[in-house]
């Protein structure tokens, strides 16, 4: 099954405010729709706060992943400047599973 990675860059500085303000939804859809969903993870800024995302999915069709992005609470406020969404393959992996508590 294709892979695809979900880029996601905030308006500059960041977007933590936006984030902060509806954290607890994201958090949820995420949680509630993460079928496909491989790995998420947050690009940090010099200060530690959050700046962009990753989202790695394996799904079907990138029409796929493009429809849970249209949904995802930040895609909808407008946390990101900048989305791309491009098909990828794995190399090489060592990550360990982490997941959230939440």
């Amino acid at each position: 099954m294709p892979m695809y990675a979900v880029i996601g860059f905030d308006h500059p500085p960041h977007s933590m405010a936006l984030r902060d303000s509806i954290r607890p939804e994201h958090r949820a859809y995420v949680k509630g729709h993460d079928q496909k969903l491989r790995l998420a993870s947050v690009m940090l800024d010099a200060e530690g706060k959050q700046k962009g995302t990753i989202l790695y999915f394996e799904a079907d069709s990138i029409d796929e992943v493009r429809a849970w992005t249209a949904a995802e609470p930040f895609c909808q406020i407008g946390v990101y400047r900048d989305l791309h969404i491009v098909e990828v393959r794995t190399a090489y992996n060592k990550i360990p599973l982490i997941s959230w508590s939440v």
